[in-house]
């Protein structure tokens, strides 16, 4: 199976080619022999219901996309036959039935579901499982026959399913089209041909899947978003909807990347590494064709290193702390962040508003509307009303949808980790963004996801803790609780303080529900029980622990803008220089934006003050009290990422309905809504300014980042740049140009993504100083990820957060800050003025570096607390 080191045992490797390869061909295999053994016995009741539902439907789905193959190579005209059909009869109709049943349901399920997954987005999903089985197929025949073969083997198969006296010309015409199809090795069908292909099968699904009530089981529709044009939508029918909330998922949807059963098949190539036999390319590029040929031309030695340092990492299921989330999600407990499982009350839609029923607006004597007349204050007010009520409903109608997609997120994450609890060890391949970053390639069940994930993730390898690692793990709790401001000595202290909470937790889980109140529930409880058995063995520093640890870093986005322009006072506030307890950056921007809360309350505003310095000084009285360290973390923490003031008023607004809400205020109300907006939209533009005044060296390098962003892109270019790992990244952002792509359901518009198309001059420059960031906090970890790795210790990162074994905290530290001290050691801003200036430097003046700061990178290597 290509891997180099000592291979797994046999049985693994049959159950991940399984995995990847056979899950539609096992499921139209069970469909069939239930079927036969339904019709043997004449009896359904040993099934699941929603397995009833699945065996009814595939018969009908399957004969009618038989039919569908037969008229394509017959070639009866019908609208796309023409574009669909020389793939449509590459597989066999089983499994296309198969393929569009568990794709649509994946998809709506994910959705929210009284609105409805749009018609593109699952026509688009359901054509890339047909590509992607075909490229599944396509692996497994030429390991077996060899290179090409796959090709010629299914133009013959379409030959031969034709009856000689019908392979006249129309079978040649369709024969040539699936030979021209399959000439491409990696078949990269555009988006238009993927449309067509899944709508024709959405079709199929939607008129054969008929539910057991007698209905439809899948709805197509329309809905109007916002002021824009109808769009097409798919959706479960209410009832099917409410069967699939009863069910196991397992068996239902079909991820096609999921965790792994043997190491990943290590990376040599853009285009060869992870999975065996599913197609993964190591950057997720979305198309762009300039990125795929700068790696193809690149050096990417040391970027492959990192990602199969990090891919080499054995995880298993936490089957303990499985089952906890299982009982609780069984009761209906919202503990940690499990969604509860019932919906908001809906209030009554409000009837729509009738202007028939009113009188003639009453007018003045010049013409005008009348607006001190009674009849037309009662108009208004009634209007006011409707529409107060209207978005009332709205809002508690959208607070539901997102419940429904919540809940079905954590069935598949729960699915997924039952599916897996047996394995003693399971791997995460991992591969990048456009900027570099590296996120396990599995979407649903990895420690990168919700704190539910990591709660019931451990390393396979069990350690000693060692007395180093039993105390790394009690301070790993007191920051999971949320007790990290504090000195690392304080927070084993915060252990032993707690310690028959910590005990009581671990022994009743469900019961005594002091881990509850922790800022990461799940992964506290877990520590919980750890420490717990640990103790009770009589010898914690002999204790053999699976749990990690993780050291994250001080928001690490401000720690990077620090080290670039060696900002002390900067980096000072975000842990970069020695200090007898951490600095806890939000406090300090909290701080400046309360003295200006209490400035602004305690100004004189003057016998006529202005509309806008009311509003400021009543925000001011409102929020009083109300802004907590949370209220401006988010904000804090994305301000270097390029977040915006919409984005940060919204951050703003959405913890501040919290606090409103603790106060006993009605945040449905739209009296209390429109404070709530005025209050979030003066808060964020004092937050902002906060941040521009204490880090003002940083905005100089991401004012500069942006300059030259913009330069290049007045070349007609987009911003590239090649990261110190040697991996080059070019931004994708150009102007969107929609067109019209019919299929056999709807004209549907698709977003063109074509290299030619004008870069977007605003997006490249607004863009390039968080990516080039980003860029740099993956260099980083990757260069941790590849020192750990020499050193035999298992590792793993989710960005700025590093994971190791209790015992090897100290070595991953110290390993840590050597490697940003390596990186930023390199003059990497001048650097990358230079690249430009050879690329561009006749057309382009580029602006001098900002000046750097007085920071020493060495005394980054003395700092407790960079990463805690």
């Amino acid at each position: 199976f290509g891997l180099e080191s000592s291979s797994p045992p046999p049985s693994l490797w049959d159950v991940q080619q399984s995995i990847e390869t056979q899950c539609y061909e096992q499921a139209s295999a069970e469909y069939a022999k239930m079927i036969k053994d339904m019709k043997k016995r004449n009896d359904m009741t040993s099934m699941k219901p929603i397995q009833m539902e699945f065996v009814k439907w595939f018969d009908p789905l399957t004969s009618a996309i038989r039919d569908e193959q037969e008229a394509c190579l017959k070639r009866i005209s019908a609208e796309d036959r023409s574009n669909y059909g020389p793939i449509l009869v590459l597989l066999k109709p089983e499994k296309l039935a198969v393929i569009s049943m568990h794709t649509v349901i994946s998809e709506v399920l994910q959705s929210r579901q009284a609105v409805g997954t749009p018609f593109v987005t699952v026509v688009t999903a359901v054509g890339e499982a047909v590509r992607a089985e075909l490229g599944v197929q396509k692996v497994m025949y030429e390991r077996a026959f060899g290179d090409g073969t796959f090709k010629d083997s299914k133009i013959k198969e379409l030959m031969k399913g034709t009856a000689p006296a019908k392979r006249g010309r129309k079978v040649a015409q369709i024969v040539r089209r699936a030979d021209t199809l399959l000439d491409d090795p990696d078949y990269r069908w555009s988006p238009e041909l993927k449309a067509k292909v899944g709508a024709l099968l959405i079709a199929k699904v939607i008129e054969n899947c008929i539910a057991s009530d007698g209905k439809e089981a899948f709805v197509y529709g329309k809905i109007r978003e916002g002021f824009k044009k109808l769009i097409g939508t798919v959706k479960m029918s209410d009832f099917m909807y409410a069967k699939m909330m009863n069910e196991e998922l397992r068996g239902v949807i079909h991820i096609r990347h999921t965790p792994m059963v043997v190491p990943p098949k290590p990376w040599k190539s853009r285009t060869d590494g992870c999975y065996y036999f599913n197609s993964t390319s190591m950057m997720r590029t979305h198309g762009c064709e300039l990125q795929n040929k700068a790696l193809d031309e690149a050096e990417l030695d040391t970027v492959c290193e990192g990602l199969n340092a990090l891919g080499k990492t054995p995880w298993k299921i936490n089957k303990e702390m499985l089952e906890i989330q299982l009982e609780a999600w069984r009761r209906g407990l919202t503990l940690g962040d499990l969604p509860q499982t019932e919906d908001h009350e809906l209030p009554e839609e409000p009837k729509k508003f009738d202007k028939s029923n009113f009188a003639p607006a009453p007018l003045n004597p010049d013409g005008k509307v009348d607006k001190e007349h009674p009849d037309y204050k009662n108009y208004m007010e009634k209007l006011s009303k409707y529409y107060d009520e209207k978005k009332i409903y709205q809002k508690v109608k959208q607070r539901n949808y997102e419940l429904h997609s919540l809940r079905c997120d954590t069935l598949i994450k729960l699915d997924q980790a039952q599916q897996f609890q047996d394995f003693e060890e399971i791997f995460f391949g991992w591969n990048l963004d456009f900027r570099g970053r590296a996120y396990p390639v599995p979407p649903n069940l990895n420690h990168l996801g919700s704190d539910l994930c990591r709660g019931v993730l451990s390393f396979s390898e069990k350690l000693p803790l060692t007395e180093r690692g039993f105390y790394w793990l009690k301070v790993n709790l007191a920051n999971l609780y949320g007790a990290n401001k504090i000195s690392m000595d304080a927070r084993a202290k915060f252990v032993d303080d707690n310690w028959d909470d910590i005990v009581k937790s671990a022994q009743d889980p469900l019961g005594h529900l002091w881990w509850n109140e922790a800022d990461e529930p799940w992964q506290c409880l877990a520590v919980c029980k750890e420490l717990t058995r640990a103790v009770e063995s009589g010898d914690p520093a002999g204790y053999e622990s699976s749990l990690f640890v993780s050291m994250d870093g001080s928001c690490n986005g401000l720690q990077h803008y620090a080290a670039l322009g060696r900002d002390k006072q900067g980096g000072a506030a975000v842990n970069l220089t020695p200090m007898e307890t951490p600095q806890d950056v939000y406090s300090q921007v909290l701080g400046i934006v309360l003295e200006k809360i209490d400035g602004e309350i305690a100004k004189e505003l003057g016998p006529e003050p202005s509309a806008a310095d009311m509003m400021k000084n009543d925000c001011a009285k409102r929020i009083h009290g109300l802004v907590n360290r949370k209220v401006v973390k988010q904000t804090v923490m994305t301000s270097v990422y390029g977040v915006t003031y919409i984005g940060a008023k919204e951050q703003i607004k959405n913890r501040l309905e919290e606090q409103f809400e603790e106060i006993g205020l009605d945040v449905y109300d739209a009296e209390v809504e429109a404070q709530l907006e005025n209050c979030a939209r003066y808060l964020a533009r004092l937050t902002l300014t906060s941040l521009d005044e204490m880090f003002s060296n940083a905005r100089a390098t991401m004012a500069w980042l942006g300059e030259v962003a913009a330069i290049v892109s007045h070349q007609r270019q987009p911003m590239s740049w090649i990261t110190p790992l040697n991996l080059p990244c070019v931004q994708p952002y150009r102007r969107k140009q929609e067109k019209i792509v019919n299929t056999v359901v709807q004209a549907i518009m698709m977003v063109d993504k074509e290299d030619n198309l004008p870069v977007s001059i605003s997006k490249q420059r607004s863009a390039f100083p968080p990516n080039y960031v980003h860029s740099l906090d993956s260099t980083h970890m990757l260069m941790t990820a590849i020192e750990m790795e020499k050193r035999n210790l298992p590792f793993s990162a989710v960005h700025d957060s590093y994971w190791c074994h209790p015992r090897n905290v100290d070595t991953m530290n110290e390993v840590l800050r050597e490697k940003f001290v390596d990186l930023y050691s390199k003059p990497l801003l001048h650097q990358l003025k230079k690249d430009l200036e050879d690329r561009y430097g006749r057309n382009c003046n580029f602006p001098e570096v900002p000046e750097f700061g007085e920071l020493r990178l060495d005394d980054i290597k003395k700092s407790t607390y960079f990463f805690q």
